[in-house]
Parts: structure tokens; sequence; C-alpha cells
């Protein structure tokens, strides 16, 4: 588990430092308006905020002592957009009008269509065209030592995220997810795989079974055995995994030595996957985007 995916999930892998990351995107700036926004216990935020800093992921301006969003930080907004998308889709249906969400150019108005490219300019990412290979710095990396935390949300006046958040705010169930597109998929194989001891494994199938990401198939009958694959909202979780993958590359792996390199089975290219506007090709920029709530059709809100 010393791929990109899980130095990332080392590093945002928990729901405060998600949530945290939301409001940034928002415009938040101060320590109180964090806690005002998300009814953070101060100690947790201090240390979230250090964390971030330390990464250098915010930038903390000396006089006014304020938070900024650096390049590495900006550059985590694609991903922000994919959890949205993804909660559009796979939210309960009385949920889902919350995040439909239509995104354009704050320059030319032009709508904005997010999804993952192999590169910017590049082609839209396909997971059944996706293989990987290890590199040399492919070594174990320490687990985080956050708990698991069921998040109160108490932003009340702009999309939230609550079911993602949830799910991949949690660093051992997003390792299991992704597990799964590293095609990972039985009990005694999650272990080697990714360091998490029985106890937790077992919660953490039995969470991901319970919110329809995974589900239970038979793979032998003699004796019974079971292995676990992605339902459909597991699947579309893809593109996310693909996008934290391809940031974690650009900031957190040495220069053209990633420790797990994707390539495109058929012609063998370089996959960096990027979140951009597919219309354009350009990669997603918070400071060149504004939003605006759309209502969803009749069919949608049933």
């Amino acid at each position: 588990m010393g791929n990109p995916v899980a130095r990332a999930f080392a590093l945002i892998g928990d729901a405060w430092t998600l949530l945290i990351l939301r409001e940034a995107f928002y415009g938040v700036r101060r320590f109180n308006l964090w806690r005002e926004r998300l009814g953070i216990p101060p100690t947790i935020l201090t240390d979230r905020l250090q964390r971030l800093t330390t990464a250098g992921v915010l930038n903390q301006d000396p006089v006014s002592r304020g938070y900024r969003l650096s390049e590495m930080g900006r550059d985590l907004y694609g991903v922000a957009v994919l959890q949205g998308q993804w909660e559009r889709d796979y939210a309960r249906p009385s949920y889902q009008e919350r995040y439909a969400l239509h995104l354009f150019d704050r320059v030319s108005a032009a709508p904005i269509q997010p999804g993952v490219l192999t590169r910017e300019h590049g082609f839209a990412l396909d997971r059944r065209r996706v293989r990987f290979e290890p590199g040399p710095g492919l070594e174990p990396i320490a687990a985080p030592t956050t708990r698991r935390r069921r998040i109160r949300d108490t932003s009340a006046n702009r999309p939230v995220l609550e079911r993602s958040v949830e799910i991949i705010g949690d660093y051992w169930s997003l390792a299991l997810i992704s597990a799964q597109f590293f095609r990972v998929r039985r009990f005694d194989e999650f272990g080697p795989a990714t360091g998490i001891a029985a106890n937790v494994l077992s919660d953490r199938l039995s969470r991901l079974i319970a919110e329809n990401i995974l589900e239970r198939v038979v793979y032998q009958h003699a004796p019974i055995r079971f292995e676990y694959r992605l339902a459909e909202a597991g699947r579309g979780l893809f593109p996310l995994i693909m996008a934290i993958h391809g940031w974690s590359e650009r900031w957190l792996c040495p220069p053209d030595a990633s420790p797990l390199s994707l390539f495109d089975r058929e012609t063998n290219v370089r996959i960096t996957p990027v979140v951009c506007d597919l219309n354009t090709g350009l990669r997603l920029d918070p400071r060149q985007v504004r939003w605006e709530m759309a209502s969803l059709p009749a069919s949608k809100r049933a």
C-alpha cells in the first residue's frame, strides 16, 4: 500500500480533512470560520490544518494567520468535484437535487463538463483499459492513526458531501475500495495488500456491503467461499480513485519514479490521470470555475 493512492489517503483520507478542504474551495480561510461551519473540535482542526500546511496543501499567511490553498491544494479541486458527481449519481433520490450543479468558466461563461482524462488534452479514462506496473519505490507506508468518526455536517447553505465523506473519509474503507481496482477481492488477500487488521477488515466490509458499495459473490461451493466485488456504486468510484492517483503522482511521489504507474492496455502509453473539462481538455482550476444549482427533472426527484 505504498502506491500513490495510499500515499494520498494517508494525508487526506479522513472525513474532517475532506470537509476542511471542501470549505477551503468555498473560500474559508480562517480558523474560527472552519469551526463555525463544521462544528469541528479545535484540537482536531489545529491538527488537520498543521498537517495540510506541513504537506504544502495550504499556505499560512504570517501576518493575517489565515490559510490559502497552494497550487498543490487547488489541484485537489477536481477530486472534490468528482465526489460531488458521485453523490449526485448514487445518493438517495431525496438528496440528489442538492448535487445538481452546473459548472461554468468564469470568463467565457461556457459550460464545463468534468471528467478524468489520461492526461491534460488526453482521452477519457476507461477502467477496462488500465493496467498497472509496480515501480522501485513501492514500499509499505504507515497507516494514519486517526479513527473513523461519523461527521455531523452543519453547513445548511451549500451542497454537502454526506455519503462520500462517510465512505471515503475513512482510510480503511477507501483502501479496500481502491484494492478492488487492483483486483484484490478475497478476505485473506486484503490483509497482506493493505495491512488492515482482521477485525477492522470485517467491520469495513460489512459497512461497504450495507452501503451497496461491495457485494459478496460465491467463488467456491465445496466448501463455500466468498469474494468481494464492487457493486454499481462502487464501480462508480473509479474516476475518483484515478483522480487521487494522478494528484498523488504529481505531488507526493518522486518525479518520473512513481511507485505504481498506470498504462493503457492497448497502446502501452503511460496514463497520468487528471480531472479536466471534457470540452476543452484543460485541467479544472477553482479560480476559473463558478457553479449554479440546477433543478433535476421530475423523474429524478421521484
